[in-house]
Formats: structure tokens, C-alpha cells, sequence
């Protein structure tokens, strides 16, 4: 049996601010939009060869009242690329903001940073694996 990755599958309160801030600062293709999927506009937007679920909260959901920024089980989701310093100054170009700014003290001794997204979410761009993989 081979698993692989499929999505990630976020619900926000503002689908389209999200969707555009993954087009804006990652330069994301949309590549579907329901305004009413089950009760919520959806979108899935590729970036790469990742596809992002985009969904906003339907009316029956309450969101978390005691800590809205944060989902347990769910920190943050990671982004590779090959070069994490020359991924930040293409990312601030297009008005990234960044919580952590790029240093080597991923695992592994893996060059990573953070970029704060919409509604609060964490963004990790990470390079490449060193020593293992």
C-alpha cells in the first residue's frame, strides 16, 4: 500500500481573503470556487504540486470561543523549497509578514521560517533535509 499527500484542508471565516492571500504572496492558482458547498463557499487552490481546501465556517459551526487562533492537533503546515532566504525576500516582496525569520534550527538542521497568514495561521517555509531524509 503507497499513502501520499493529498491537501490541506483549512476553514476560515473569510474564504476569499484566504484564497487571495495564497494567489498574492505564494502566487497560488485557483483552480475551483463554490460560492455554496454544503452551506460555505469553498475554493482549492494549487500551489506547487500541493492542493489547499479552502472552506468558510458553515452557520450550524461555532468556532473555538476560548482559543480561536488555535486548532489542537494542527500547528502550523510546511512548505518546501530549495532556498529559504532567497523563498523570504521573493515572499516579502509580495507583502509577506513573517514571525520567524529565517535560521537554521529546524530538524535536522534544516533553514526554516514563518509566515503569519489570514486569520492567524502559521506557514512554515522550510528547505531542504540535511543528513536524512
Amino acid at each position: 500500500m503507497e499513502f501520499k499527500f493529498d491537501h490541506v484542508h483549512l476553514v476560515c471565516r473569510d474564504t476569499d481573503g484566504m484564497v487571495d492571500f495564497f494567489e498574492r504572496i505564494f502566487d497560488a492558482e485557483r483552480i475551483s470556487y463554490n460560492p455554496d458547498f454544503n452551506g460555505a463557499p469553498s475554493a482549492v487552490i494549487r500551489l506547487g504540486t500541493m492542493r489547499i481546501f479552502v472552506r468558510g465556517v458553515r452557520d450550524d459551526e461555532t468556532p473555538d470561543a476560548v482559543a480561536p487562533d488555535r486548532v489542537q492537533g494542527l500547528d502550523h503546515f510546511g512548505i518546501g523549497v530549495d532556498d529559504v532566504e532567497e523563498a523570504a525576500k521573493w515572499l516579502k516582496a509580495r507583502g509577506a509578514v513573517f514571525s520567524v525569520e529565517p535560521v537554521r534550527r529546524g530538524m535536522g538542521g534544516r533553514m526554516i521560517s514563518y509566515i503569519r497568514g489570514p486569520e492567524n495561521i502559521d506557514i512554515e517555509i522550510v528547505g531542504p533535509y540535511i543528513g536524512h531524509k
